[in-house]
């Protein structure tokens, strides 16, 4: 398949999708949106990967949307699209919440490692919230923005930031609408780890092999599926399902192969299934 703004790649059991207007600092555009789904569903969809990693080239991960597109809004020739259903059938059974443009990512069985290279603002931030790991670059720099636009917040940031950083830092973010650095952004827990810029993707792609090769593609998902769900639900639901989950999982070819393989000390060969 071929793109026009982002890169796609898949090896080593990884798919790497890589924001690609660098002269544009990688700003967002519907086009680029459209692609990074058709790619990220593909990964999806292909029983060979196991991991995705997300990341911009050039010196910034996405430094928010396309001036063109704010300028016509700004003027009145277009309006904001809002975060409507997708339209395509990914999703459709899941719950309403990851039925939208930018929450869908929660859905994918998948996980999904944000590599944030560099400026991660406005759109930018609003969609690494919905990775599943985010390394950052030590070059990093992560903001809101919008209140310095003239605009608020937007695409569930309202939602995933507090649940992430906690209500007071995603007040001060969404509020001041400041740039935090890369240190400042792992204190708050917005990101997991922070490294050398020269070694940002060799410490995703490592990090993404570990899980390709020891970890289960069912459990993945079952874990990835609860932490999610139980966002929404109370502690005697997580309960429950977590129980259920794990049930289902000793039935499973994974569960049994992961203890063959641990009894004859070799690296597992999990099938999903």
């Amino acid at each position: 398949m071929e793109f026009k703004e982002i890169l796609y790649d898949k090896s080593d059991r990884i798919a790497t999708i890589t924001m690609n207007r660098p002269e544009k600092m990688n700003a967002w555009t519907g086009t680029m949106g459209a692609e990074m789904r058709t790619a990220m569903l593909d990964a999806e969809h292909d029983d060979y990967i196991r991991v995705m990693i997300v990341t911009g080239a050039g010196r910034a991960y996405c430094a928010g949307a396309d001036m063109t597109a704010l300028g016509e809004i700004s003027a009145g020739r277009q309006s904001a699209r809002a975060a409507v259903r997708s339209q395509d059938e990914f999703a459709k059974d899941e719950r309403p919440d990851y039925q939208t443009v930018y929450s869908w990512p929660l859905a994918l069985k998948t996980p999904v490692i944000g590599a944030i290279n560099g400026a991660c603002v406005g759109m930018g931030f609003t969609q690494c919230l919905y990775q599943d790991i985010r390394i950052a670059s030590d070059r990093a720099r992560f903001g809101l923005i919008f209140t310095q636009r003239g605009l608020a917040i937007e695409h569930g940031s309202s939602w995933m930031l507090p649940r992430l950083v906690g209500v007071s830092r995603a007040l001060e973010l969404a509020i001041t609408g400041k740039l935090v650095d890369a240190n400042e952004a792992l204190a708050m827990g917005l990101v997991s780890r922070v490294v050398p810029h020269d070694k940002l993707m060799e410490t995703a792609r490592a990090t993404a092999t570990e899980i390709a090769q020891k970890c289960s593609p069912l459990g993945m998902w079952q874990a990835k599926k609860m932490i999610y769900e139980h966002l929404f639900t109370d502690l005697a639901t997580a309960i429950r399902d977590d129980d259920a989950s794990m049930t289902m999982m000793t039935r499973s070819d994974d569960f049994k192969e992961g203890i063959r393989a641990f009894v004859e000390k070799r690296p597992p060969n999990f099938t999903g299934r």
